[in-house]
């Protein structure tokens, strides 16, 4: 709204000026020089046409060859309607006969056709004579392409937020703390529609208590400048009972204000950790079960004497297992069953002979078959020296393998359980992080007319725009990685044009450090490989970005050589380099070297999966304060060219 009130005072300002000239010029009938008037609107930015009421173009000021469709001469006397593009005429048209007819400034936007490419214009008309319009024309065809870039912007962002499988709510700090934003979680969990939310506080949501309790708490978080995390309970409308954990941050800029909130419902999770502790419970208790029945069972039992001579076997009901048979009734067990010549190592009969009381062990047979023997030694009286053991055989092969895979599972739900909430606090923080950006620049940007701070804020804001679209692409091949959806089209790449591009937009990203010397030092005359040209430049621009990011002067070079079969490219620069103790680590996920550097700590992850499934290898050499050579090799393949 200032822009345009400004921008009608200039033109304004110029029409009087214009007025002025004219006034001068009818009272000069000897071709006077140029006046004071007429060089104050030679000044003025915009380019001015004079057009009768025939729309005939009169004459023409402030000429900018680079933006007329034709030469000045030419347009001298060409109607108007012949100049813009003819979607527009009847606009155009319209707000100039207005303009004859009320002497009001009308104002119009409309676009030319110039080598093919559209050009648009903010126009201003205004009536000088009874029968002459001055156009005032200004190129906005940038500006309209920002405007434009910015509300794409904001809707992927508010597309991402909307879109968050967490509730998010965002509330108006200075507005009595209303809400101004509810996503679709909210809507699915908290049981209010967006409409009935939003412009509201809590207790015109809730009702006077429980809309009281939250604002405690959010004026207690205002007040101390802190956070909020806790676990809440709460009833939707349809009298569902929900558990969740309640994250509670403030989020400002220069001039405003904000409380954003998070809600995890965790009711599931609490109802599958019960189950959880109810299987364990059953575990145990099948556990005891099976040790009762095994104890107590007469079916694969021997009972040997103190001379290792078997005197006993039942196999009624247990004679498919892999020992059945083998204890024969008046040999010897250690060399029927084991081909020894004496006792076994660790003899676990041996073992319940000495000790007088009940021993284990576990034996491994062919084909990783596990039996678990257990000896209990046998005495006539209480008090007497056993007179022999029975030995009880159980195939254990099969609690062996699930023990192990009950192991695996709750590892790898703990492990899935850091990673979630790893996860989750690095996205609330780096997401946070560009939108706090834009956010406020965004503010800031329709608060100043100066033209340097203006570009300077619309600067910034994409620079953090490209930050959360990398961060939306990290986390959507994460997801891909994780679905094993990520996809691979293989084609012939020329790698010599294609490290050229990245050349170009890396040196594009240093122009103004002439410190750093960015080059693509090796390669061969011809270098045409089949591979997946997409993948392969996502981890070399990954590469450069560290490199640039991480060193402040020097150079950044990369390139490629071959090493008998396999196709070796490198970035190498001369930053910061990395600690011997972090080099095994940083391709790990959300691992980053630095933890105030921008980034998710995905990207290295990300690369090594690519590299790893192109079938080749990935690593690094580095020296902490002389730099890092970040490498992967890819296997040629038949009909790749190298020359």
């Amino acid at each position: 709204m200032w822009e345009y009130i400004i921008a009608g005072i200039v033109t304004l300002g110029n029409l009087a000026f214009f007025l002025y000239y004219k006034r001068r010029m009818s009272e000069a009938r000897d071709g006077m020089a140029e006046t004071m008037p007429e060089r104050i609107i030679s000044s003025v930015p915009d380019m001015i046409f004079m057009v009768d009421n025939k729309l005939d173009i009169q004459k023409i000021y402030n000429a900018d060859a680079s933006k007329l469709s034709l030469p000045v001469e030419a347009l001298i006397g060409r109607n108007l309607k012949n100049c813009v593009d003819p979607e527009c005429v009847e606009d155009v048209t319209a707000n100039i006969q207005e303009a004859l007819l009320t002497g009001e400034v009308r104002e119009s936007e409309y676009s030319v056709t110039m080598n093919g490419k559209k050009i648009l214009y903010e126009g201003r008309f205004k009536r000088v004579e009874d029968n002459l319009v001055a156009c005032f024309e200004r190129d906005i065809t940038e500006r309209k392409k920002t405007e434009a870039e910015i509300k794409q912007n904001e809707r992927l962002l508010n597309a991402v937020l909307d879109n968050m499988p967490m509730p998010l709510i965002i509330k108006d700090i200075e507005d009595d703390l209303k809400y101004i934003f509810w996503n679709k979680q909210c809507e699915l969990l908290g049981g209010y529609t967006r409409e009935e939310v939003l412009g509201k506080n809590d207790i015109e949501i809730y009702g006077e208590e429980r809309g009281r309790q939250y604002r405690e708490i959010d004026f207690e978080i205002i007040k101390n400048g802190g956070s909020y995390r806790e676990q809440e309970e709460y009833v939707t409308p349809d009298g569902v009972k929900h558990v969740s954990i309640v994250n509670k941050n403030m989020v400002a800029n220069d001039v405003h204000h904000w409380l954003l909130a998070t809600r995890w419902d965790i009711s599931d999770l609490i109802g599958v950790q019960e189950q959880l502790q109810k299987a364990n419970q059953n575990l145990r208790q099948i556990q005891e079960i099976n040790q009762l029945i095994l104890d107590h069972s007469n079916s694969g039992l021997v009972y040997v004497n103190t001379d290792y001579i078997v005197e006993w076997e039942n196999l009624a009901k247990y004679s498919t297992h892999p020992l059945a048979g083998k204890y024969k009734q008046g040999v010897c067990c250690y060399r029927n069953v084991m081909g020894r010549e004496e006792p076994c190592p660790g003899c676990v009969m041996q073992r319940a002979l000495i000790s007088g009381k009940v021993e284990t062990k576990e034996l491994e047979l062919e084909g990783d078959v596990f039996v678990e023997v257990v000896a209990t030694p046998v005495s006539v009286e209480d008090g007497r020296q056993p007179r022999g053991v029975v030995l009880k055989y159980e195939d254990v092969t099969e609690r062996r393998r699930v023990a192990k895979e009950w192991i695996r599972a709750k590892e790898a739900a703990e492990n899935s359980d850091k990673l979630k909430s790893m996860f989750l606090s690095n996205m609330s923080h780096e997401i946070r992080t560009p939108l706090n950006a834009i956010v406020g620049f965004s503010e800031l940007l329709t608060q100043t007319e100066d033209r340097t701070e203006r570009e300077e804020y619309i600067d910034i804001i994409q620079r953090n725009n490209e930050l959360l679209l990398q961060l939306i692409s990290d986390i959507l091949d994460l997801s891909k990685i994780e679905a094993g959806t990520l996809e691979f089209v293989y084609t012939m790449v020329d790698m010599n044009e294609l490290l050229r591009s990245l050349e170009l937009s890396s040196c594009q990203k240093i122009v103004d450090n002439p410190d750093i010397e960015v080059a693509f030092i090796s390669r061969h005359d011809e270098c045409i490989v089949y591979t997946e040209k997409n993948r392969v430049l996502q981890v070399l621009s990954n590469f450069m970005s560290n490199a640039l990011k991480f060193t402040n002067k020097g150079h950044v070079h990369f390139g490629y050589e071959r090493r008998g079969d396999e196709l070796r490219f490198f970035v190498s620069d001369t930053g910061r380099g990395i600690p011997t103790n972090k080099q095994t680590d940083i391709f790990k996920r959300f691992i980053k070297l630095d933890s105030f550097s921008n980034g998710t700590g995905l990207g290295l992850a990300i690369c090594q999966t690519i590299v790893n499934k192109l079938g080749g290898t990935i690593g690094v050499e580095s020296e902490e304060g002389r730099g890092s050579t970040f490498w992967f090799s890819l296997p040629l393949k038949p009909g790749d060219r190298l020359l």
